[in-house]
């Protein structure tokens, strides 16, 4: 928890200072602010998962359905930023600052409730949290397909998309199919050890994610053609392959892979970061201008 109120508080910082003490902002900004909402994504769900426990006999969530909340989650953050891709507007992600609100909410009620309080409540009076994920995710699986496609269809009527055929608006879809494809059935094919230690299997998809939609942030602010097949799929398809096809030692693949999307993702950041204070002859994380 201390770990995810952390980033909270360094994104609220970065646009704190972009936006309420300058005045001012630039694409640097937008995407440490919209980058680090992509790497909260993760923490969401793990924080949930900790503070309720994975026994469904005991009012927890079961651990099957860690990477389906997962990706209920990260699916409406991609889809917000695939409509602002075509349309060029972000809307506000309203699933994505509910799930901020909701884990709040259940770490102070836990902690006056107690967990097991917390639950018991829950299973009494409402339905076991288990079972409230069951309506829970189909909702925002709806809720942001809904919406998304309409914004684009106000877009198209108002003739402000910036993309006309099918096959381009469809684009950034399928890296994201191949990277939840190949990170989603690693549970599926690895279960022992993805119940061993699930939350390498969620810093993996989490980071992957995190690179994956931050390069389409950039094609968004520069206008330009995202890549059909994103660079950071190579080694995830080369790891999975090793796990899930030939089983060579699957929770150490994982693990190694993990270690690779943490420092691809920072790597790519810093050097993103890097060519845009020079293109702006600005300096990170502060608000004078480079001297020449």
């Amino acid at each position: 928890m201390s770990s995810y109120l952390q980033t909270i508080s360094f994104k609220r910082y970065s646009k704190l200072t972009q936006f309420t003490i300058i005045s001012s902002g630039s694409p640097l900004g937008e995407l440490m602010d919209h980058g680090i909402d992509s790497n909260c994504m993760w923490m969401l769900p793990v924080t949930i998962m900790s503070i309720l426990g994975s026994s469904p006999e005991n009012g927890g969530v079961s651990m099957e359905l860690a990477p389906v909340l997962m990706l209920a989650l990260t699916f409406n953050f991609w889809v917000n930023h695939w409509e602002k891709y075509n349309t060029g507007v972000l809307y506000l992600p309203w699933m994505f600052d509910i799930a901020q609100v909701t884990v709040v909410l259940v770490f102070l009620s836990a902690g006056f409730l107690t967990p097991t309080g917390l639950k018991n409540f829950f299973t009494e009076n409402i339905c076991p949290f288990n079972t409230l994920m069951y309506i829970v995710i189909p909702l925002g699986f709806a809720g942001a397909v809904g919406l998304s496609f309409l914004n684009l269809r106000l877009a198209f009527q108002s003739g402000t998309n910036k993309y006309n055929t099918f096959s381009e608006v469809m684009r950034p879809w399928v890296s994201y199919l191949i990277f939840n494809t190949l990170m989603c059935t690693y549970p599926i094919f690895c279960r022992e050890e993805f119940l061993a230690n699930p939350r390498v299997w969620t810093i993996a998809y989490g980071f992957s994610f995190s690179n994956i939609v931050c390069r389409l942030m950039i094609n968004q602010m520069s206008c330009t053609r995202c890549e059909l097949i994103e660079p950071p799929l190579i080694p995830m398809f080369i790891a999975w392959f090793m796990a899930v096809v030939l089983q060579i030692s699957p929770h150490t693949i994982i693990t190694l892979y993990s270690i690779v999307a943490m420092f691809s993702f920072v790597h790519y950041c810093y050097i993103v970061v890097n060519d845009l204070c020079d293109h702006l002859n600005i300096c990170a994380f502060s608000i004078t201008q480079k001297r020449r």
